[in-house]
């Protein structure tokens, strides 16, 4: 049993592995991999919708100054504002002492006002610390955008690149042009970082590249650059292992932020649209806003106008102004709240772990409670992928998982359909030869309380055979004696049966059925005893009823015992039959045959009657030794089963003969004789109360030496 259950065990864990493979490779092959890419990325917008609080109230470290839909219905169109409107309100922030100002806006100069364009530098210049915004764009022949050889003329690029080591510079995004016309504001700027951000491929905004590659050099994103200048941060490493940028502060800290393989970053929303401080850009110029109210603040400049189309997508929200998400990338860096994504060797060893768990669980599962436990292993992924992103703020694979355990429910049970139904169907020829088709039934939910080849077990045996059959036999037509035997073989099997008994075999006129096995029956001697009972009373009425048609008036012989036995397919490879062998088994075949000296039909052995003395009505029968056996066993006449008090006549019969056991047993043959022929007096056709007044005679006429024991020993099989 145990080594059965090994093996399906190893079968569970192999298909919950094979499963993960399958999936994983389905993963990496197009076009699938892009699918289950969007969908695994989907999957994660909806946790981190779930993972992000709410603030009470918008985050006022990080401001931005908002072009919205009033600054533009006030001011005009965004394209024609003169720089004056910039050079104001710049100097208006600046005159506040923010910590740092950030314009996410891409300026071009503007030749027909030059004046006005020196004002918006110098204001930029005066506050000093400002961070500016240039675009790296691929080149398009098509609209003659060619590629760059170096950065525009003028650009001071050495003050803006960043220092990178080799093994992460060639890993980033490289772009063939730096756009940079207005060089002049450029150079007044403190901090110059790129705004392009590129979005997966389903067109949502979930990471960020820290850094891209234009002629050899890297340059920080927008808000990368500032929080470069707020952290006051000197260098930056890279640790190839463990995917981790490496920026060292000019006081000795150390900021570890986890990145991919291009050296992007998960961006962590803090929520929906509005979670920053938003201040309209007319009210600024206009001064409405105290100046103070920037001190210590970090103020971007960025529009949430539809007009100017800097709305994204992203996992919080649908459309989402482009400047918040820098204001949510600073403030990430500023507050080292990094997001961790497991890499493909921890995403495939969680994935076969899952899956071989399910595995093992399902080929052990009917498919009902199966289909229970794989909800629950999706609802448990759910969650487990929702608590490592709240608790542990990481993105653990969940598509994948899920998918895998689909593919180990569908292997474990193909397996058990293709392999323990094949078996099921053997199960089912084979046993319903034998037992009824409950018992069928029972035995094929649960096949593995069937030991096939032999196991021990304690049983109930029953033999039963024809008296007088060979001698019907001789004196009946072979075909009107194979009606006859039918009739009597379906009768008696249908009463054996329906006491959950299991058909072992016909030998002609005989019958042996096995009680307890296979299935486990706890009554089983009940169950034999009251097969035996209702298989005398049915053929006496198949007598009956079938005497006109030339059926004989049929007797029938039945012994029982009780014990130890071996029960299984016993056979060759290719013939077996289910039956039992073993000393108990001859037992009850010594006991059919004891009838015969006795004049009775059933007998049971002590065994049994231990079992069932509560439930039958019987009698001490001898004391005997039967052929094969050294050992003496008490036998007992199965009179009926128990249904109410007994009528006078049989108590006071079982009484007398009862008490005639003892005496003859103390060797009080004169004594014993009197209480049989009381017997015989109220039944004069008991057989055994005629045997023993013959014995008790032939005892006192021959009286035996002192070594009598009272054991009778049957000679006869």
């Amino acid at each position: 049993m145990m080594q059965r259950r090994w093996k399906r065990g190893l079968m569970g864990l192999s298909i919950g592995i094979g499963a993960g493979l399958v999936v994983w490779l389905l993963a990496h092959l197009w076009p699938l991999s892009g699918f289950l890419t969007r969908f695994e990325a989907a999957t994660y917008d909806w946790r981190m919708v779930l993972a992000t609080d709410l603030p009470e109230k918008p985050i006022e470290e990080i401001v931005i100054v908002d072009i919205d839909e009033r600054s533009i219905q006030k001011l005009g169109k965004f394209h024609q504002w003169p720089r004056t409107y910039w050079a104001r309100a710049i100097d208006y922030v600046c005159g506040g002492k923010p910590r740092l100002v950030g314009l996410d806006i891409l300026f071009d100069r503007d030749l027909r006002h030059p004046t006005e364009d020196l004002e918006f530098v110098n204001a930029v210049d005066r506050c000093g610390h400002v961070a500016g915004a240039i675009l790296l764009s691929l080149a398009d022949s098509s609209r003659f955008r060619y590629p760059m050889a170096a950065e525009p003329v003028g650009f001071p690029a050495q003050r803006f690149q960043v220092h990178l080591p080799e093994k992460l510079l060639y890993k980033l995004p490289a772009y063939d042009r730096l756009e940079a016309e207005f060089i002049a504001y450029l150079e007044a700027c403190q901090r110059v970082g790129f705004v392009n951000m590129p979005a997966d491929p389903d067109g949502v905004f979930r990471r960020l590249p820290l850094f891209a590659r234009f002629n050899e050099h890297a340059y920080p994103a927008f808000s990368v650059a500032m929080a470069l200048k707020l952290l006051n941060v000197e260098s930056v490493f890279y640790d190839d292992g463990q995917r981790r940028l490496r920026l060292r502060t000019a006081n000795g800290d150390e900021i570890r932020v986890p990145v991919d393989d291009q050296g992007r970053m998960l961006i962590r929303y803090q929520g929906p649209y509005g979670t920053f401080r938003y201040i309209s850009f007319y009210d600024v110029l206009m001064k409405f806003v105290p100046q103070e109210y920037f001190a210590d603040r970090v103020v971007l400049f960025g529009s949430s106008a539809t007009a100017l189309f800097d709305l994204k997508p992203t996992p919080v929200q649908p459309v989402f102004p482009g400047v918040e998400i820098n204001a949510s990338v600073l403030y990430q860096l500023l507050h080292r709240q990094f997001l961790l994504r497991w890499d493909s060797f921890q995403a495939l060893l969680y994935l076969l772990a899952v899956c071989a768990l399910a595995g093992l669980c399902f080929i052990f599962l009917r498919p009902l409670a199966g289909s229970v436990v794989g909800l629950l292993f999706i609802l448990a992924l759910v969650l487990c992928s929702l608590f490592m992103l709240v608790n542990h703020s990481a993105w653990i694979p969940l598509v994948q998982p899920l998918l895998g355990v689909l593919f180990a429910f569908a292997g474990a049970y193909m397996y058990r359909y293709l392999h323990e139904e094949r078996d099921k169907r053997q199960l089912r020829q084979v046993f319903s030869r034998y037992v009824a088709p409950a018992v069928v039934d029972e035995i094929l939910k649960d096949p593995a309380k069937l030991k096939l080849g032999g196991e021990r077990r304690v049983c109930t045996v029953l033999f039963s055979d024809l008296e007088g059959f060979t001698s019907l036999s001789e004196k009946t037509e072979p075909e009107d004696l194979v009606r006859i035997l039918n009739a009597y073989l379906s009768e008696m099997t249908e009463v054996i049966l329906q006491a959950g008994g299991t058909l072992d075999k016909y030998e002609g006129d005989a019958i042996m059925a096995i009680f307890g096995a296979p299935i486990d029956q706890a009554d089983h001697a009940l169950r034999a005893c009251r097969a035996a009972v209702r298989m005398q009373k049915r053929l006496d009425r198949l007598s009956r009823e079938k005497g006109n048609q030339g059926f004989p008036a049929l007797k029938q012989r039945i012994g029982i015992n009780s014990g130890e036995m071996i029960v299984g397919n016993m056979g060759s490879s290719t013939r077996f039959d289910y039956t039992a062998i073993g000393d108990a088994v001859n037992l009850a075949a010594r006991l059919e045959s004891a009838n015969k000296v006795y004049g009775t039909r059933i007998i049971i052995s002590e065994h049994t009657y231990q079992l069932v003395e509560e439930a039958v009505v019987a009698r001490l029968l001898d004391l005997v030794r039967v052929r094969g056996r050294q050992e003496p066993v008490k036998i007992y006449e199965l009179i009926d089963l128990k249904s109410g008090p007994l009528d006078d006549a049989l108590r006071e019969k079982l009484a007398f003969f009862q008490q005639g056991i003892q005496y003859y047993l103390e060797r009080k043959w004169d004594w014993a004789m009197n209480q049989f022929r009381q017997v015989l007096q109220i039944d004069p056709n008991d057989a055994p109360a005629r045997l023993y007044v013959l014995r008790c005679q032939e005892l006192l006429e021959n009286p035996p030496g002192p070594t009598w024991d009272g054991v009778f020993a049957i000679r006869a099989k």
